[in-house]
């Protein structure tokens, strides 16, 4: 019964102040697993990227403060539209960002594989990822430059330091991945990556064929790059503002880490520097520009929220049908039984069927009749009549025809459960 499932969600993301985020993203992902292991959560999707941190379930658990410490909880029809939101791209720090949606679905398939996902989170999730794509095929909320990377290879493209100069990325992780991942479609550029990790260095230089140097010796790398962007979590400045005021020639920085990497106050005039807060001012230019599609996709998350809770409702209805068929089936069995010993006891076949009839409709409609009754005493007489009205218009036809589709029903019932317990 769906409608009894109740998607919750732990977040953190981006607007989160203090680096909250930050240092959640830096825990580690076995001992998050544990946690929830331990809590009964076995039935959950974990949606990791550069901006947040969500944890998707619809077990009842409890925690405790510290565990839940600057998360938000939302629970049902919140959860739901949170989700609906974050697929869409309107709770990206990039308002339409396409590469949402591919997290989104890597984060489910992998839940999915580690057999961590039912019926309901597979709706659920597989709804959100229609939503997405359909927001994106109606609106034109994904056009143009809609995440950090691309906003800062923009401007750097708008200062001409795209063709023949030399890029440094110092950092190893994610973000920076991605910035290399903008910069590789522009063939003139020469890239270089920077970092402490050999292991995560190596590999993003094998995977996109750059140079990757195992330093953080920023007066080298100033020396050997036109631009430079920061992308790590380092709780401090990795270029102060001794260092940049000692830089004798022109030189970009780019800053996308959060806390800064780079110290702000400096008046070296060969040197320029965009970071973050920049950058989120051309994205809410963008969101402005964005505001009818927004609405739109709004509409489409509306419509698509009313068609889960009636398929949730659905399900719940049809789990309540089952057990009514499945109860009759019951009571027909045990009555054949006594309509055998009848006959074999020598009662007329006659009056061994009229005894097999009467009592098979008293049971079957018994509880049914008890809650009609009850719900008259209770003074919901017109609902009563409502129900008993409508039940009483169905033809012979109509009732035949329901039989057979609960019997379909029934079939599918089972071939989804097959579906879903595939690895």
């Amino acid at each position: 019964m769906l409608l009894n499932s109740e998607l919750k969600v732990i977040r953190w993301d981006y607007r989160m102040a203090d680096n909250i985020l930050e240092i959640k993203l830096q825990e580690d992902d076995d001992k998050l697993q544990k946690m929830l292991s331990s809590k009964g959560i076995e039935k959950r999707v974990i949606l990791r990227t550069c901006n947040r941190l969500e944890i998707y379930f619809h077990d009842d658990a409890k925690f405790s403060e510290n565990e839940l410490e600057n998360a938000e909880l939302l629970k049902d029809e919140h959860a739901i539209r949170h989700l609906l939101r974050v697929s869409s791209g309107l709770e990206s720090m990039s308002i339409g960002e396409q590469e949402i949606l591919r997290q989104i679905k890597e984060a489910f398939d992998l839940a999915h594989k580690q057999g961590r996902t039912d019926k309901f989170l597979s709706m659920i999730f597989q709804k959100a990822l229609k939503v997405g794509k359909e927001v994106r095929e109606t609106t034109e909320i994904s056009h143009g430059k809609v995440s950090i990377p691309s906003i800062m290879i923009e401007q750097i493209e708008k200062k001409g330091l795209l063709n023949s100069s030399t890029i440094g990325v110092i950092g190893t992780g994610k973000m920076a991945a991605t910035v290399v991942k903008y910069l590789k479609k522009k063939p003139s550029v020469k890239i270089t990556i920077y970092g402490r990790n050999e292991e995560a260095g190596s590999e993003l230089s094998h995977l996109f064929k750059v140079n990757f140097k195992k330093t953080l010796d920023i007066g080298n790398i100033v020396e050997e790059c036109h631009v430079i962007v920061t992308a790590t979590s380092s709780k401090t400045p990795l270029i102060t503002r001794e260092l940049i005021e000692k830089i004798p020639r022109k030189l970009l920085f780019i800053d996308i880490s959060n806390p800064k990497n780079i110290e702000e106050s400096y008046s070296n005039p060969n040197v320029e520097l965009i970071n973050l807060e920049m950058a989120n001012q051309i994205l809410q230019e963008n969101r402005k520009r964005k505001e009818k599609d927004i609405e739109v996709a709004e509409t489409i998350i509306d419509r698509e929220l009313r068609k889960i809770y009636s398929k949730l409702a659905e399900g719940e209805i049809e789990g309540y049908i089952a057990s009514i068929y499945s109860r009759s089936k019951d009571i027909l069995s045990d009555e054949i039984e006594k309509f055998s010993r009848a006959i074999e006891n020598g009662t007329e076949e006659r009056e061994a069927l009229e005894l097999l009839g009467n009592s098979i409709v008293n049971k079957v409609l018994a509880p049914e009749t008890l809650t009609l009754k009850k719900m008259v005493r209770e003074g919901k007489t017109e609902s009563v009549r409502e129900f008993l009205d409508s039940a009483m218009k169905f033809t012979d036809r109509e009732l035949y025809s329901s039989s057979e589709d609960h019997k379909e029903n029934q079939s599918q019932q089972v071939q989804n459960h097959q579906l879903y317990q595939k690895p």
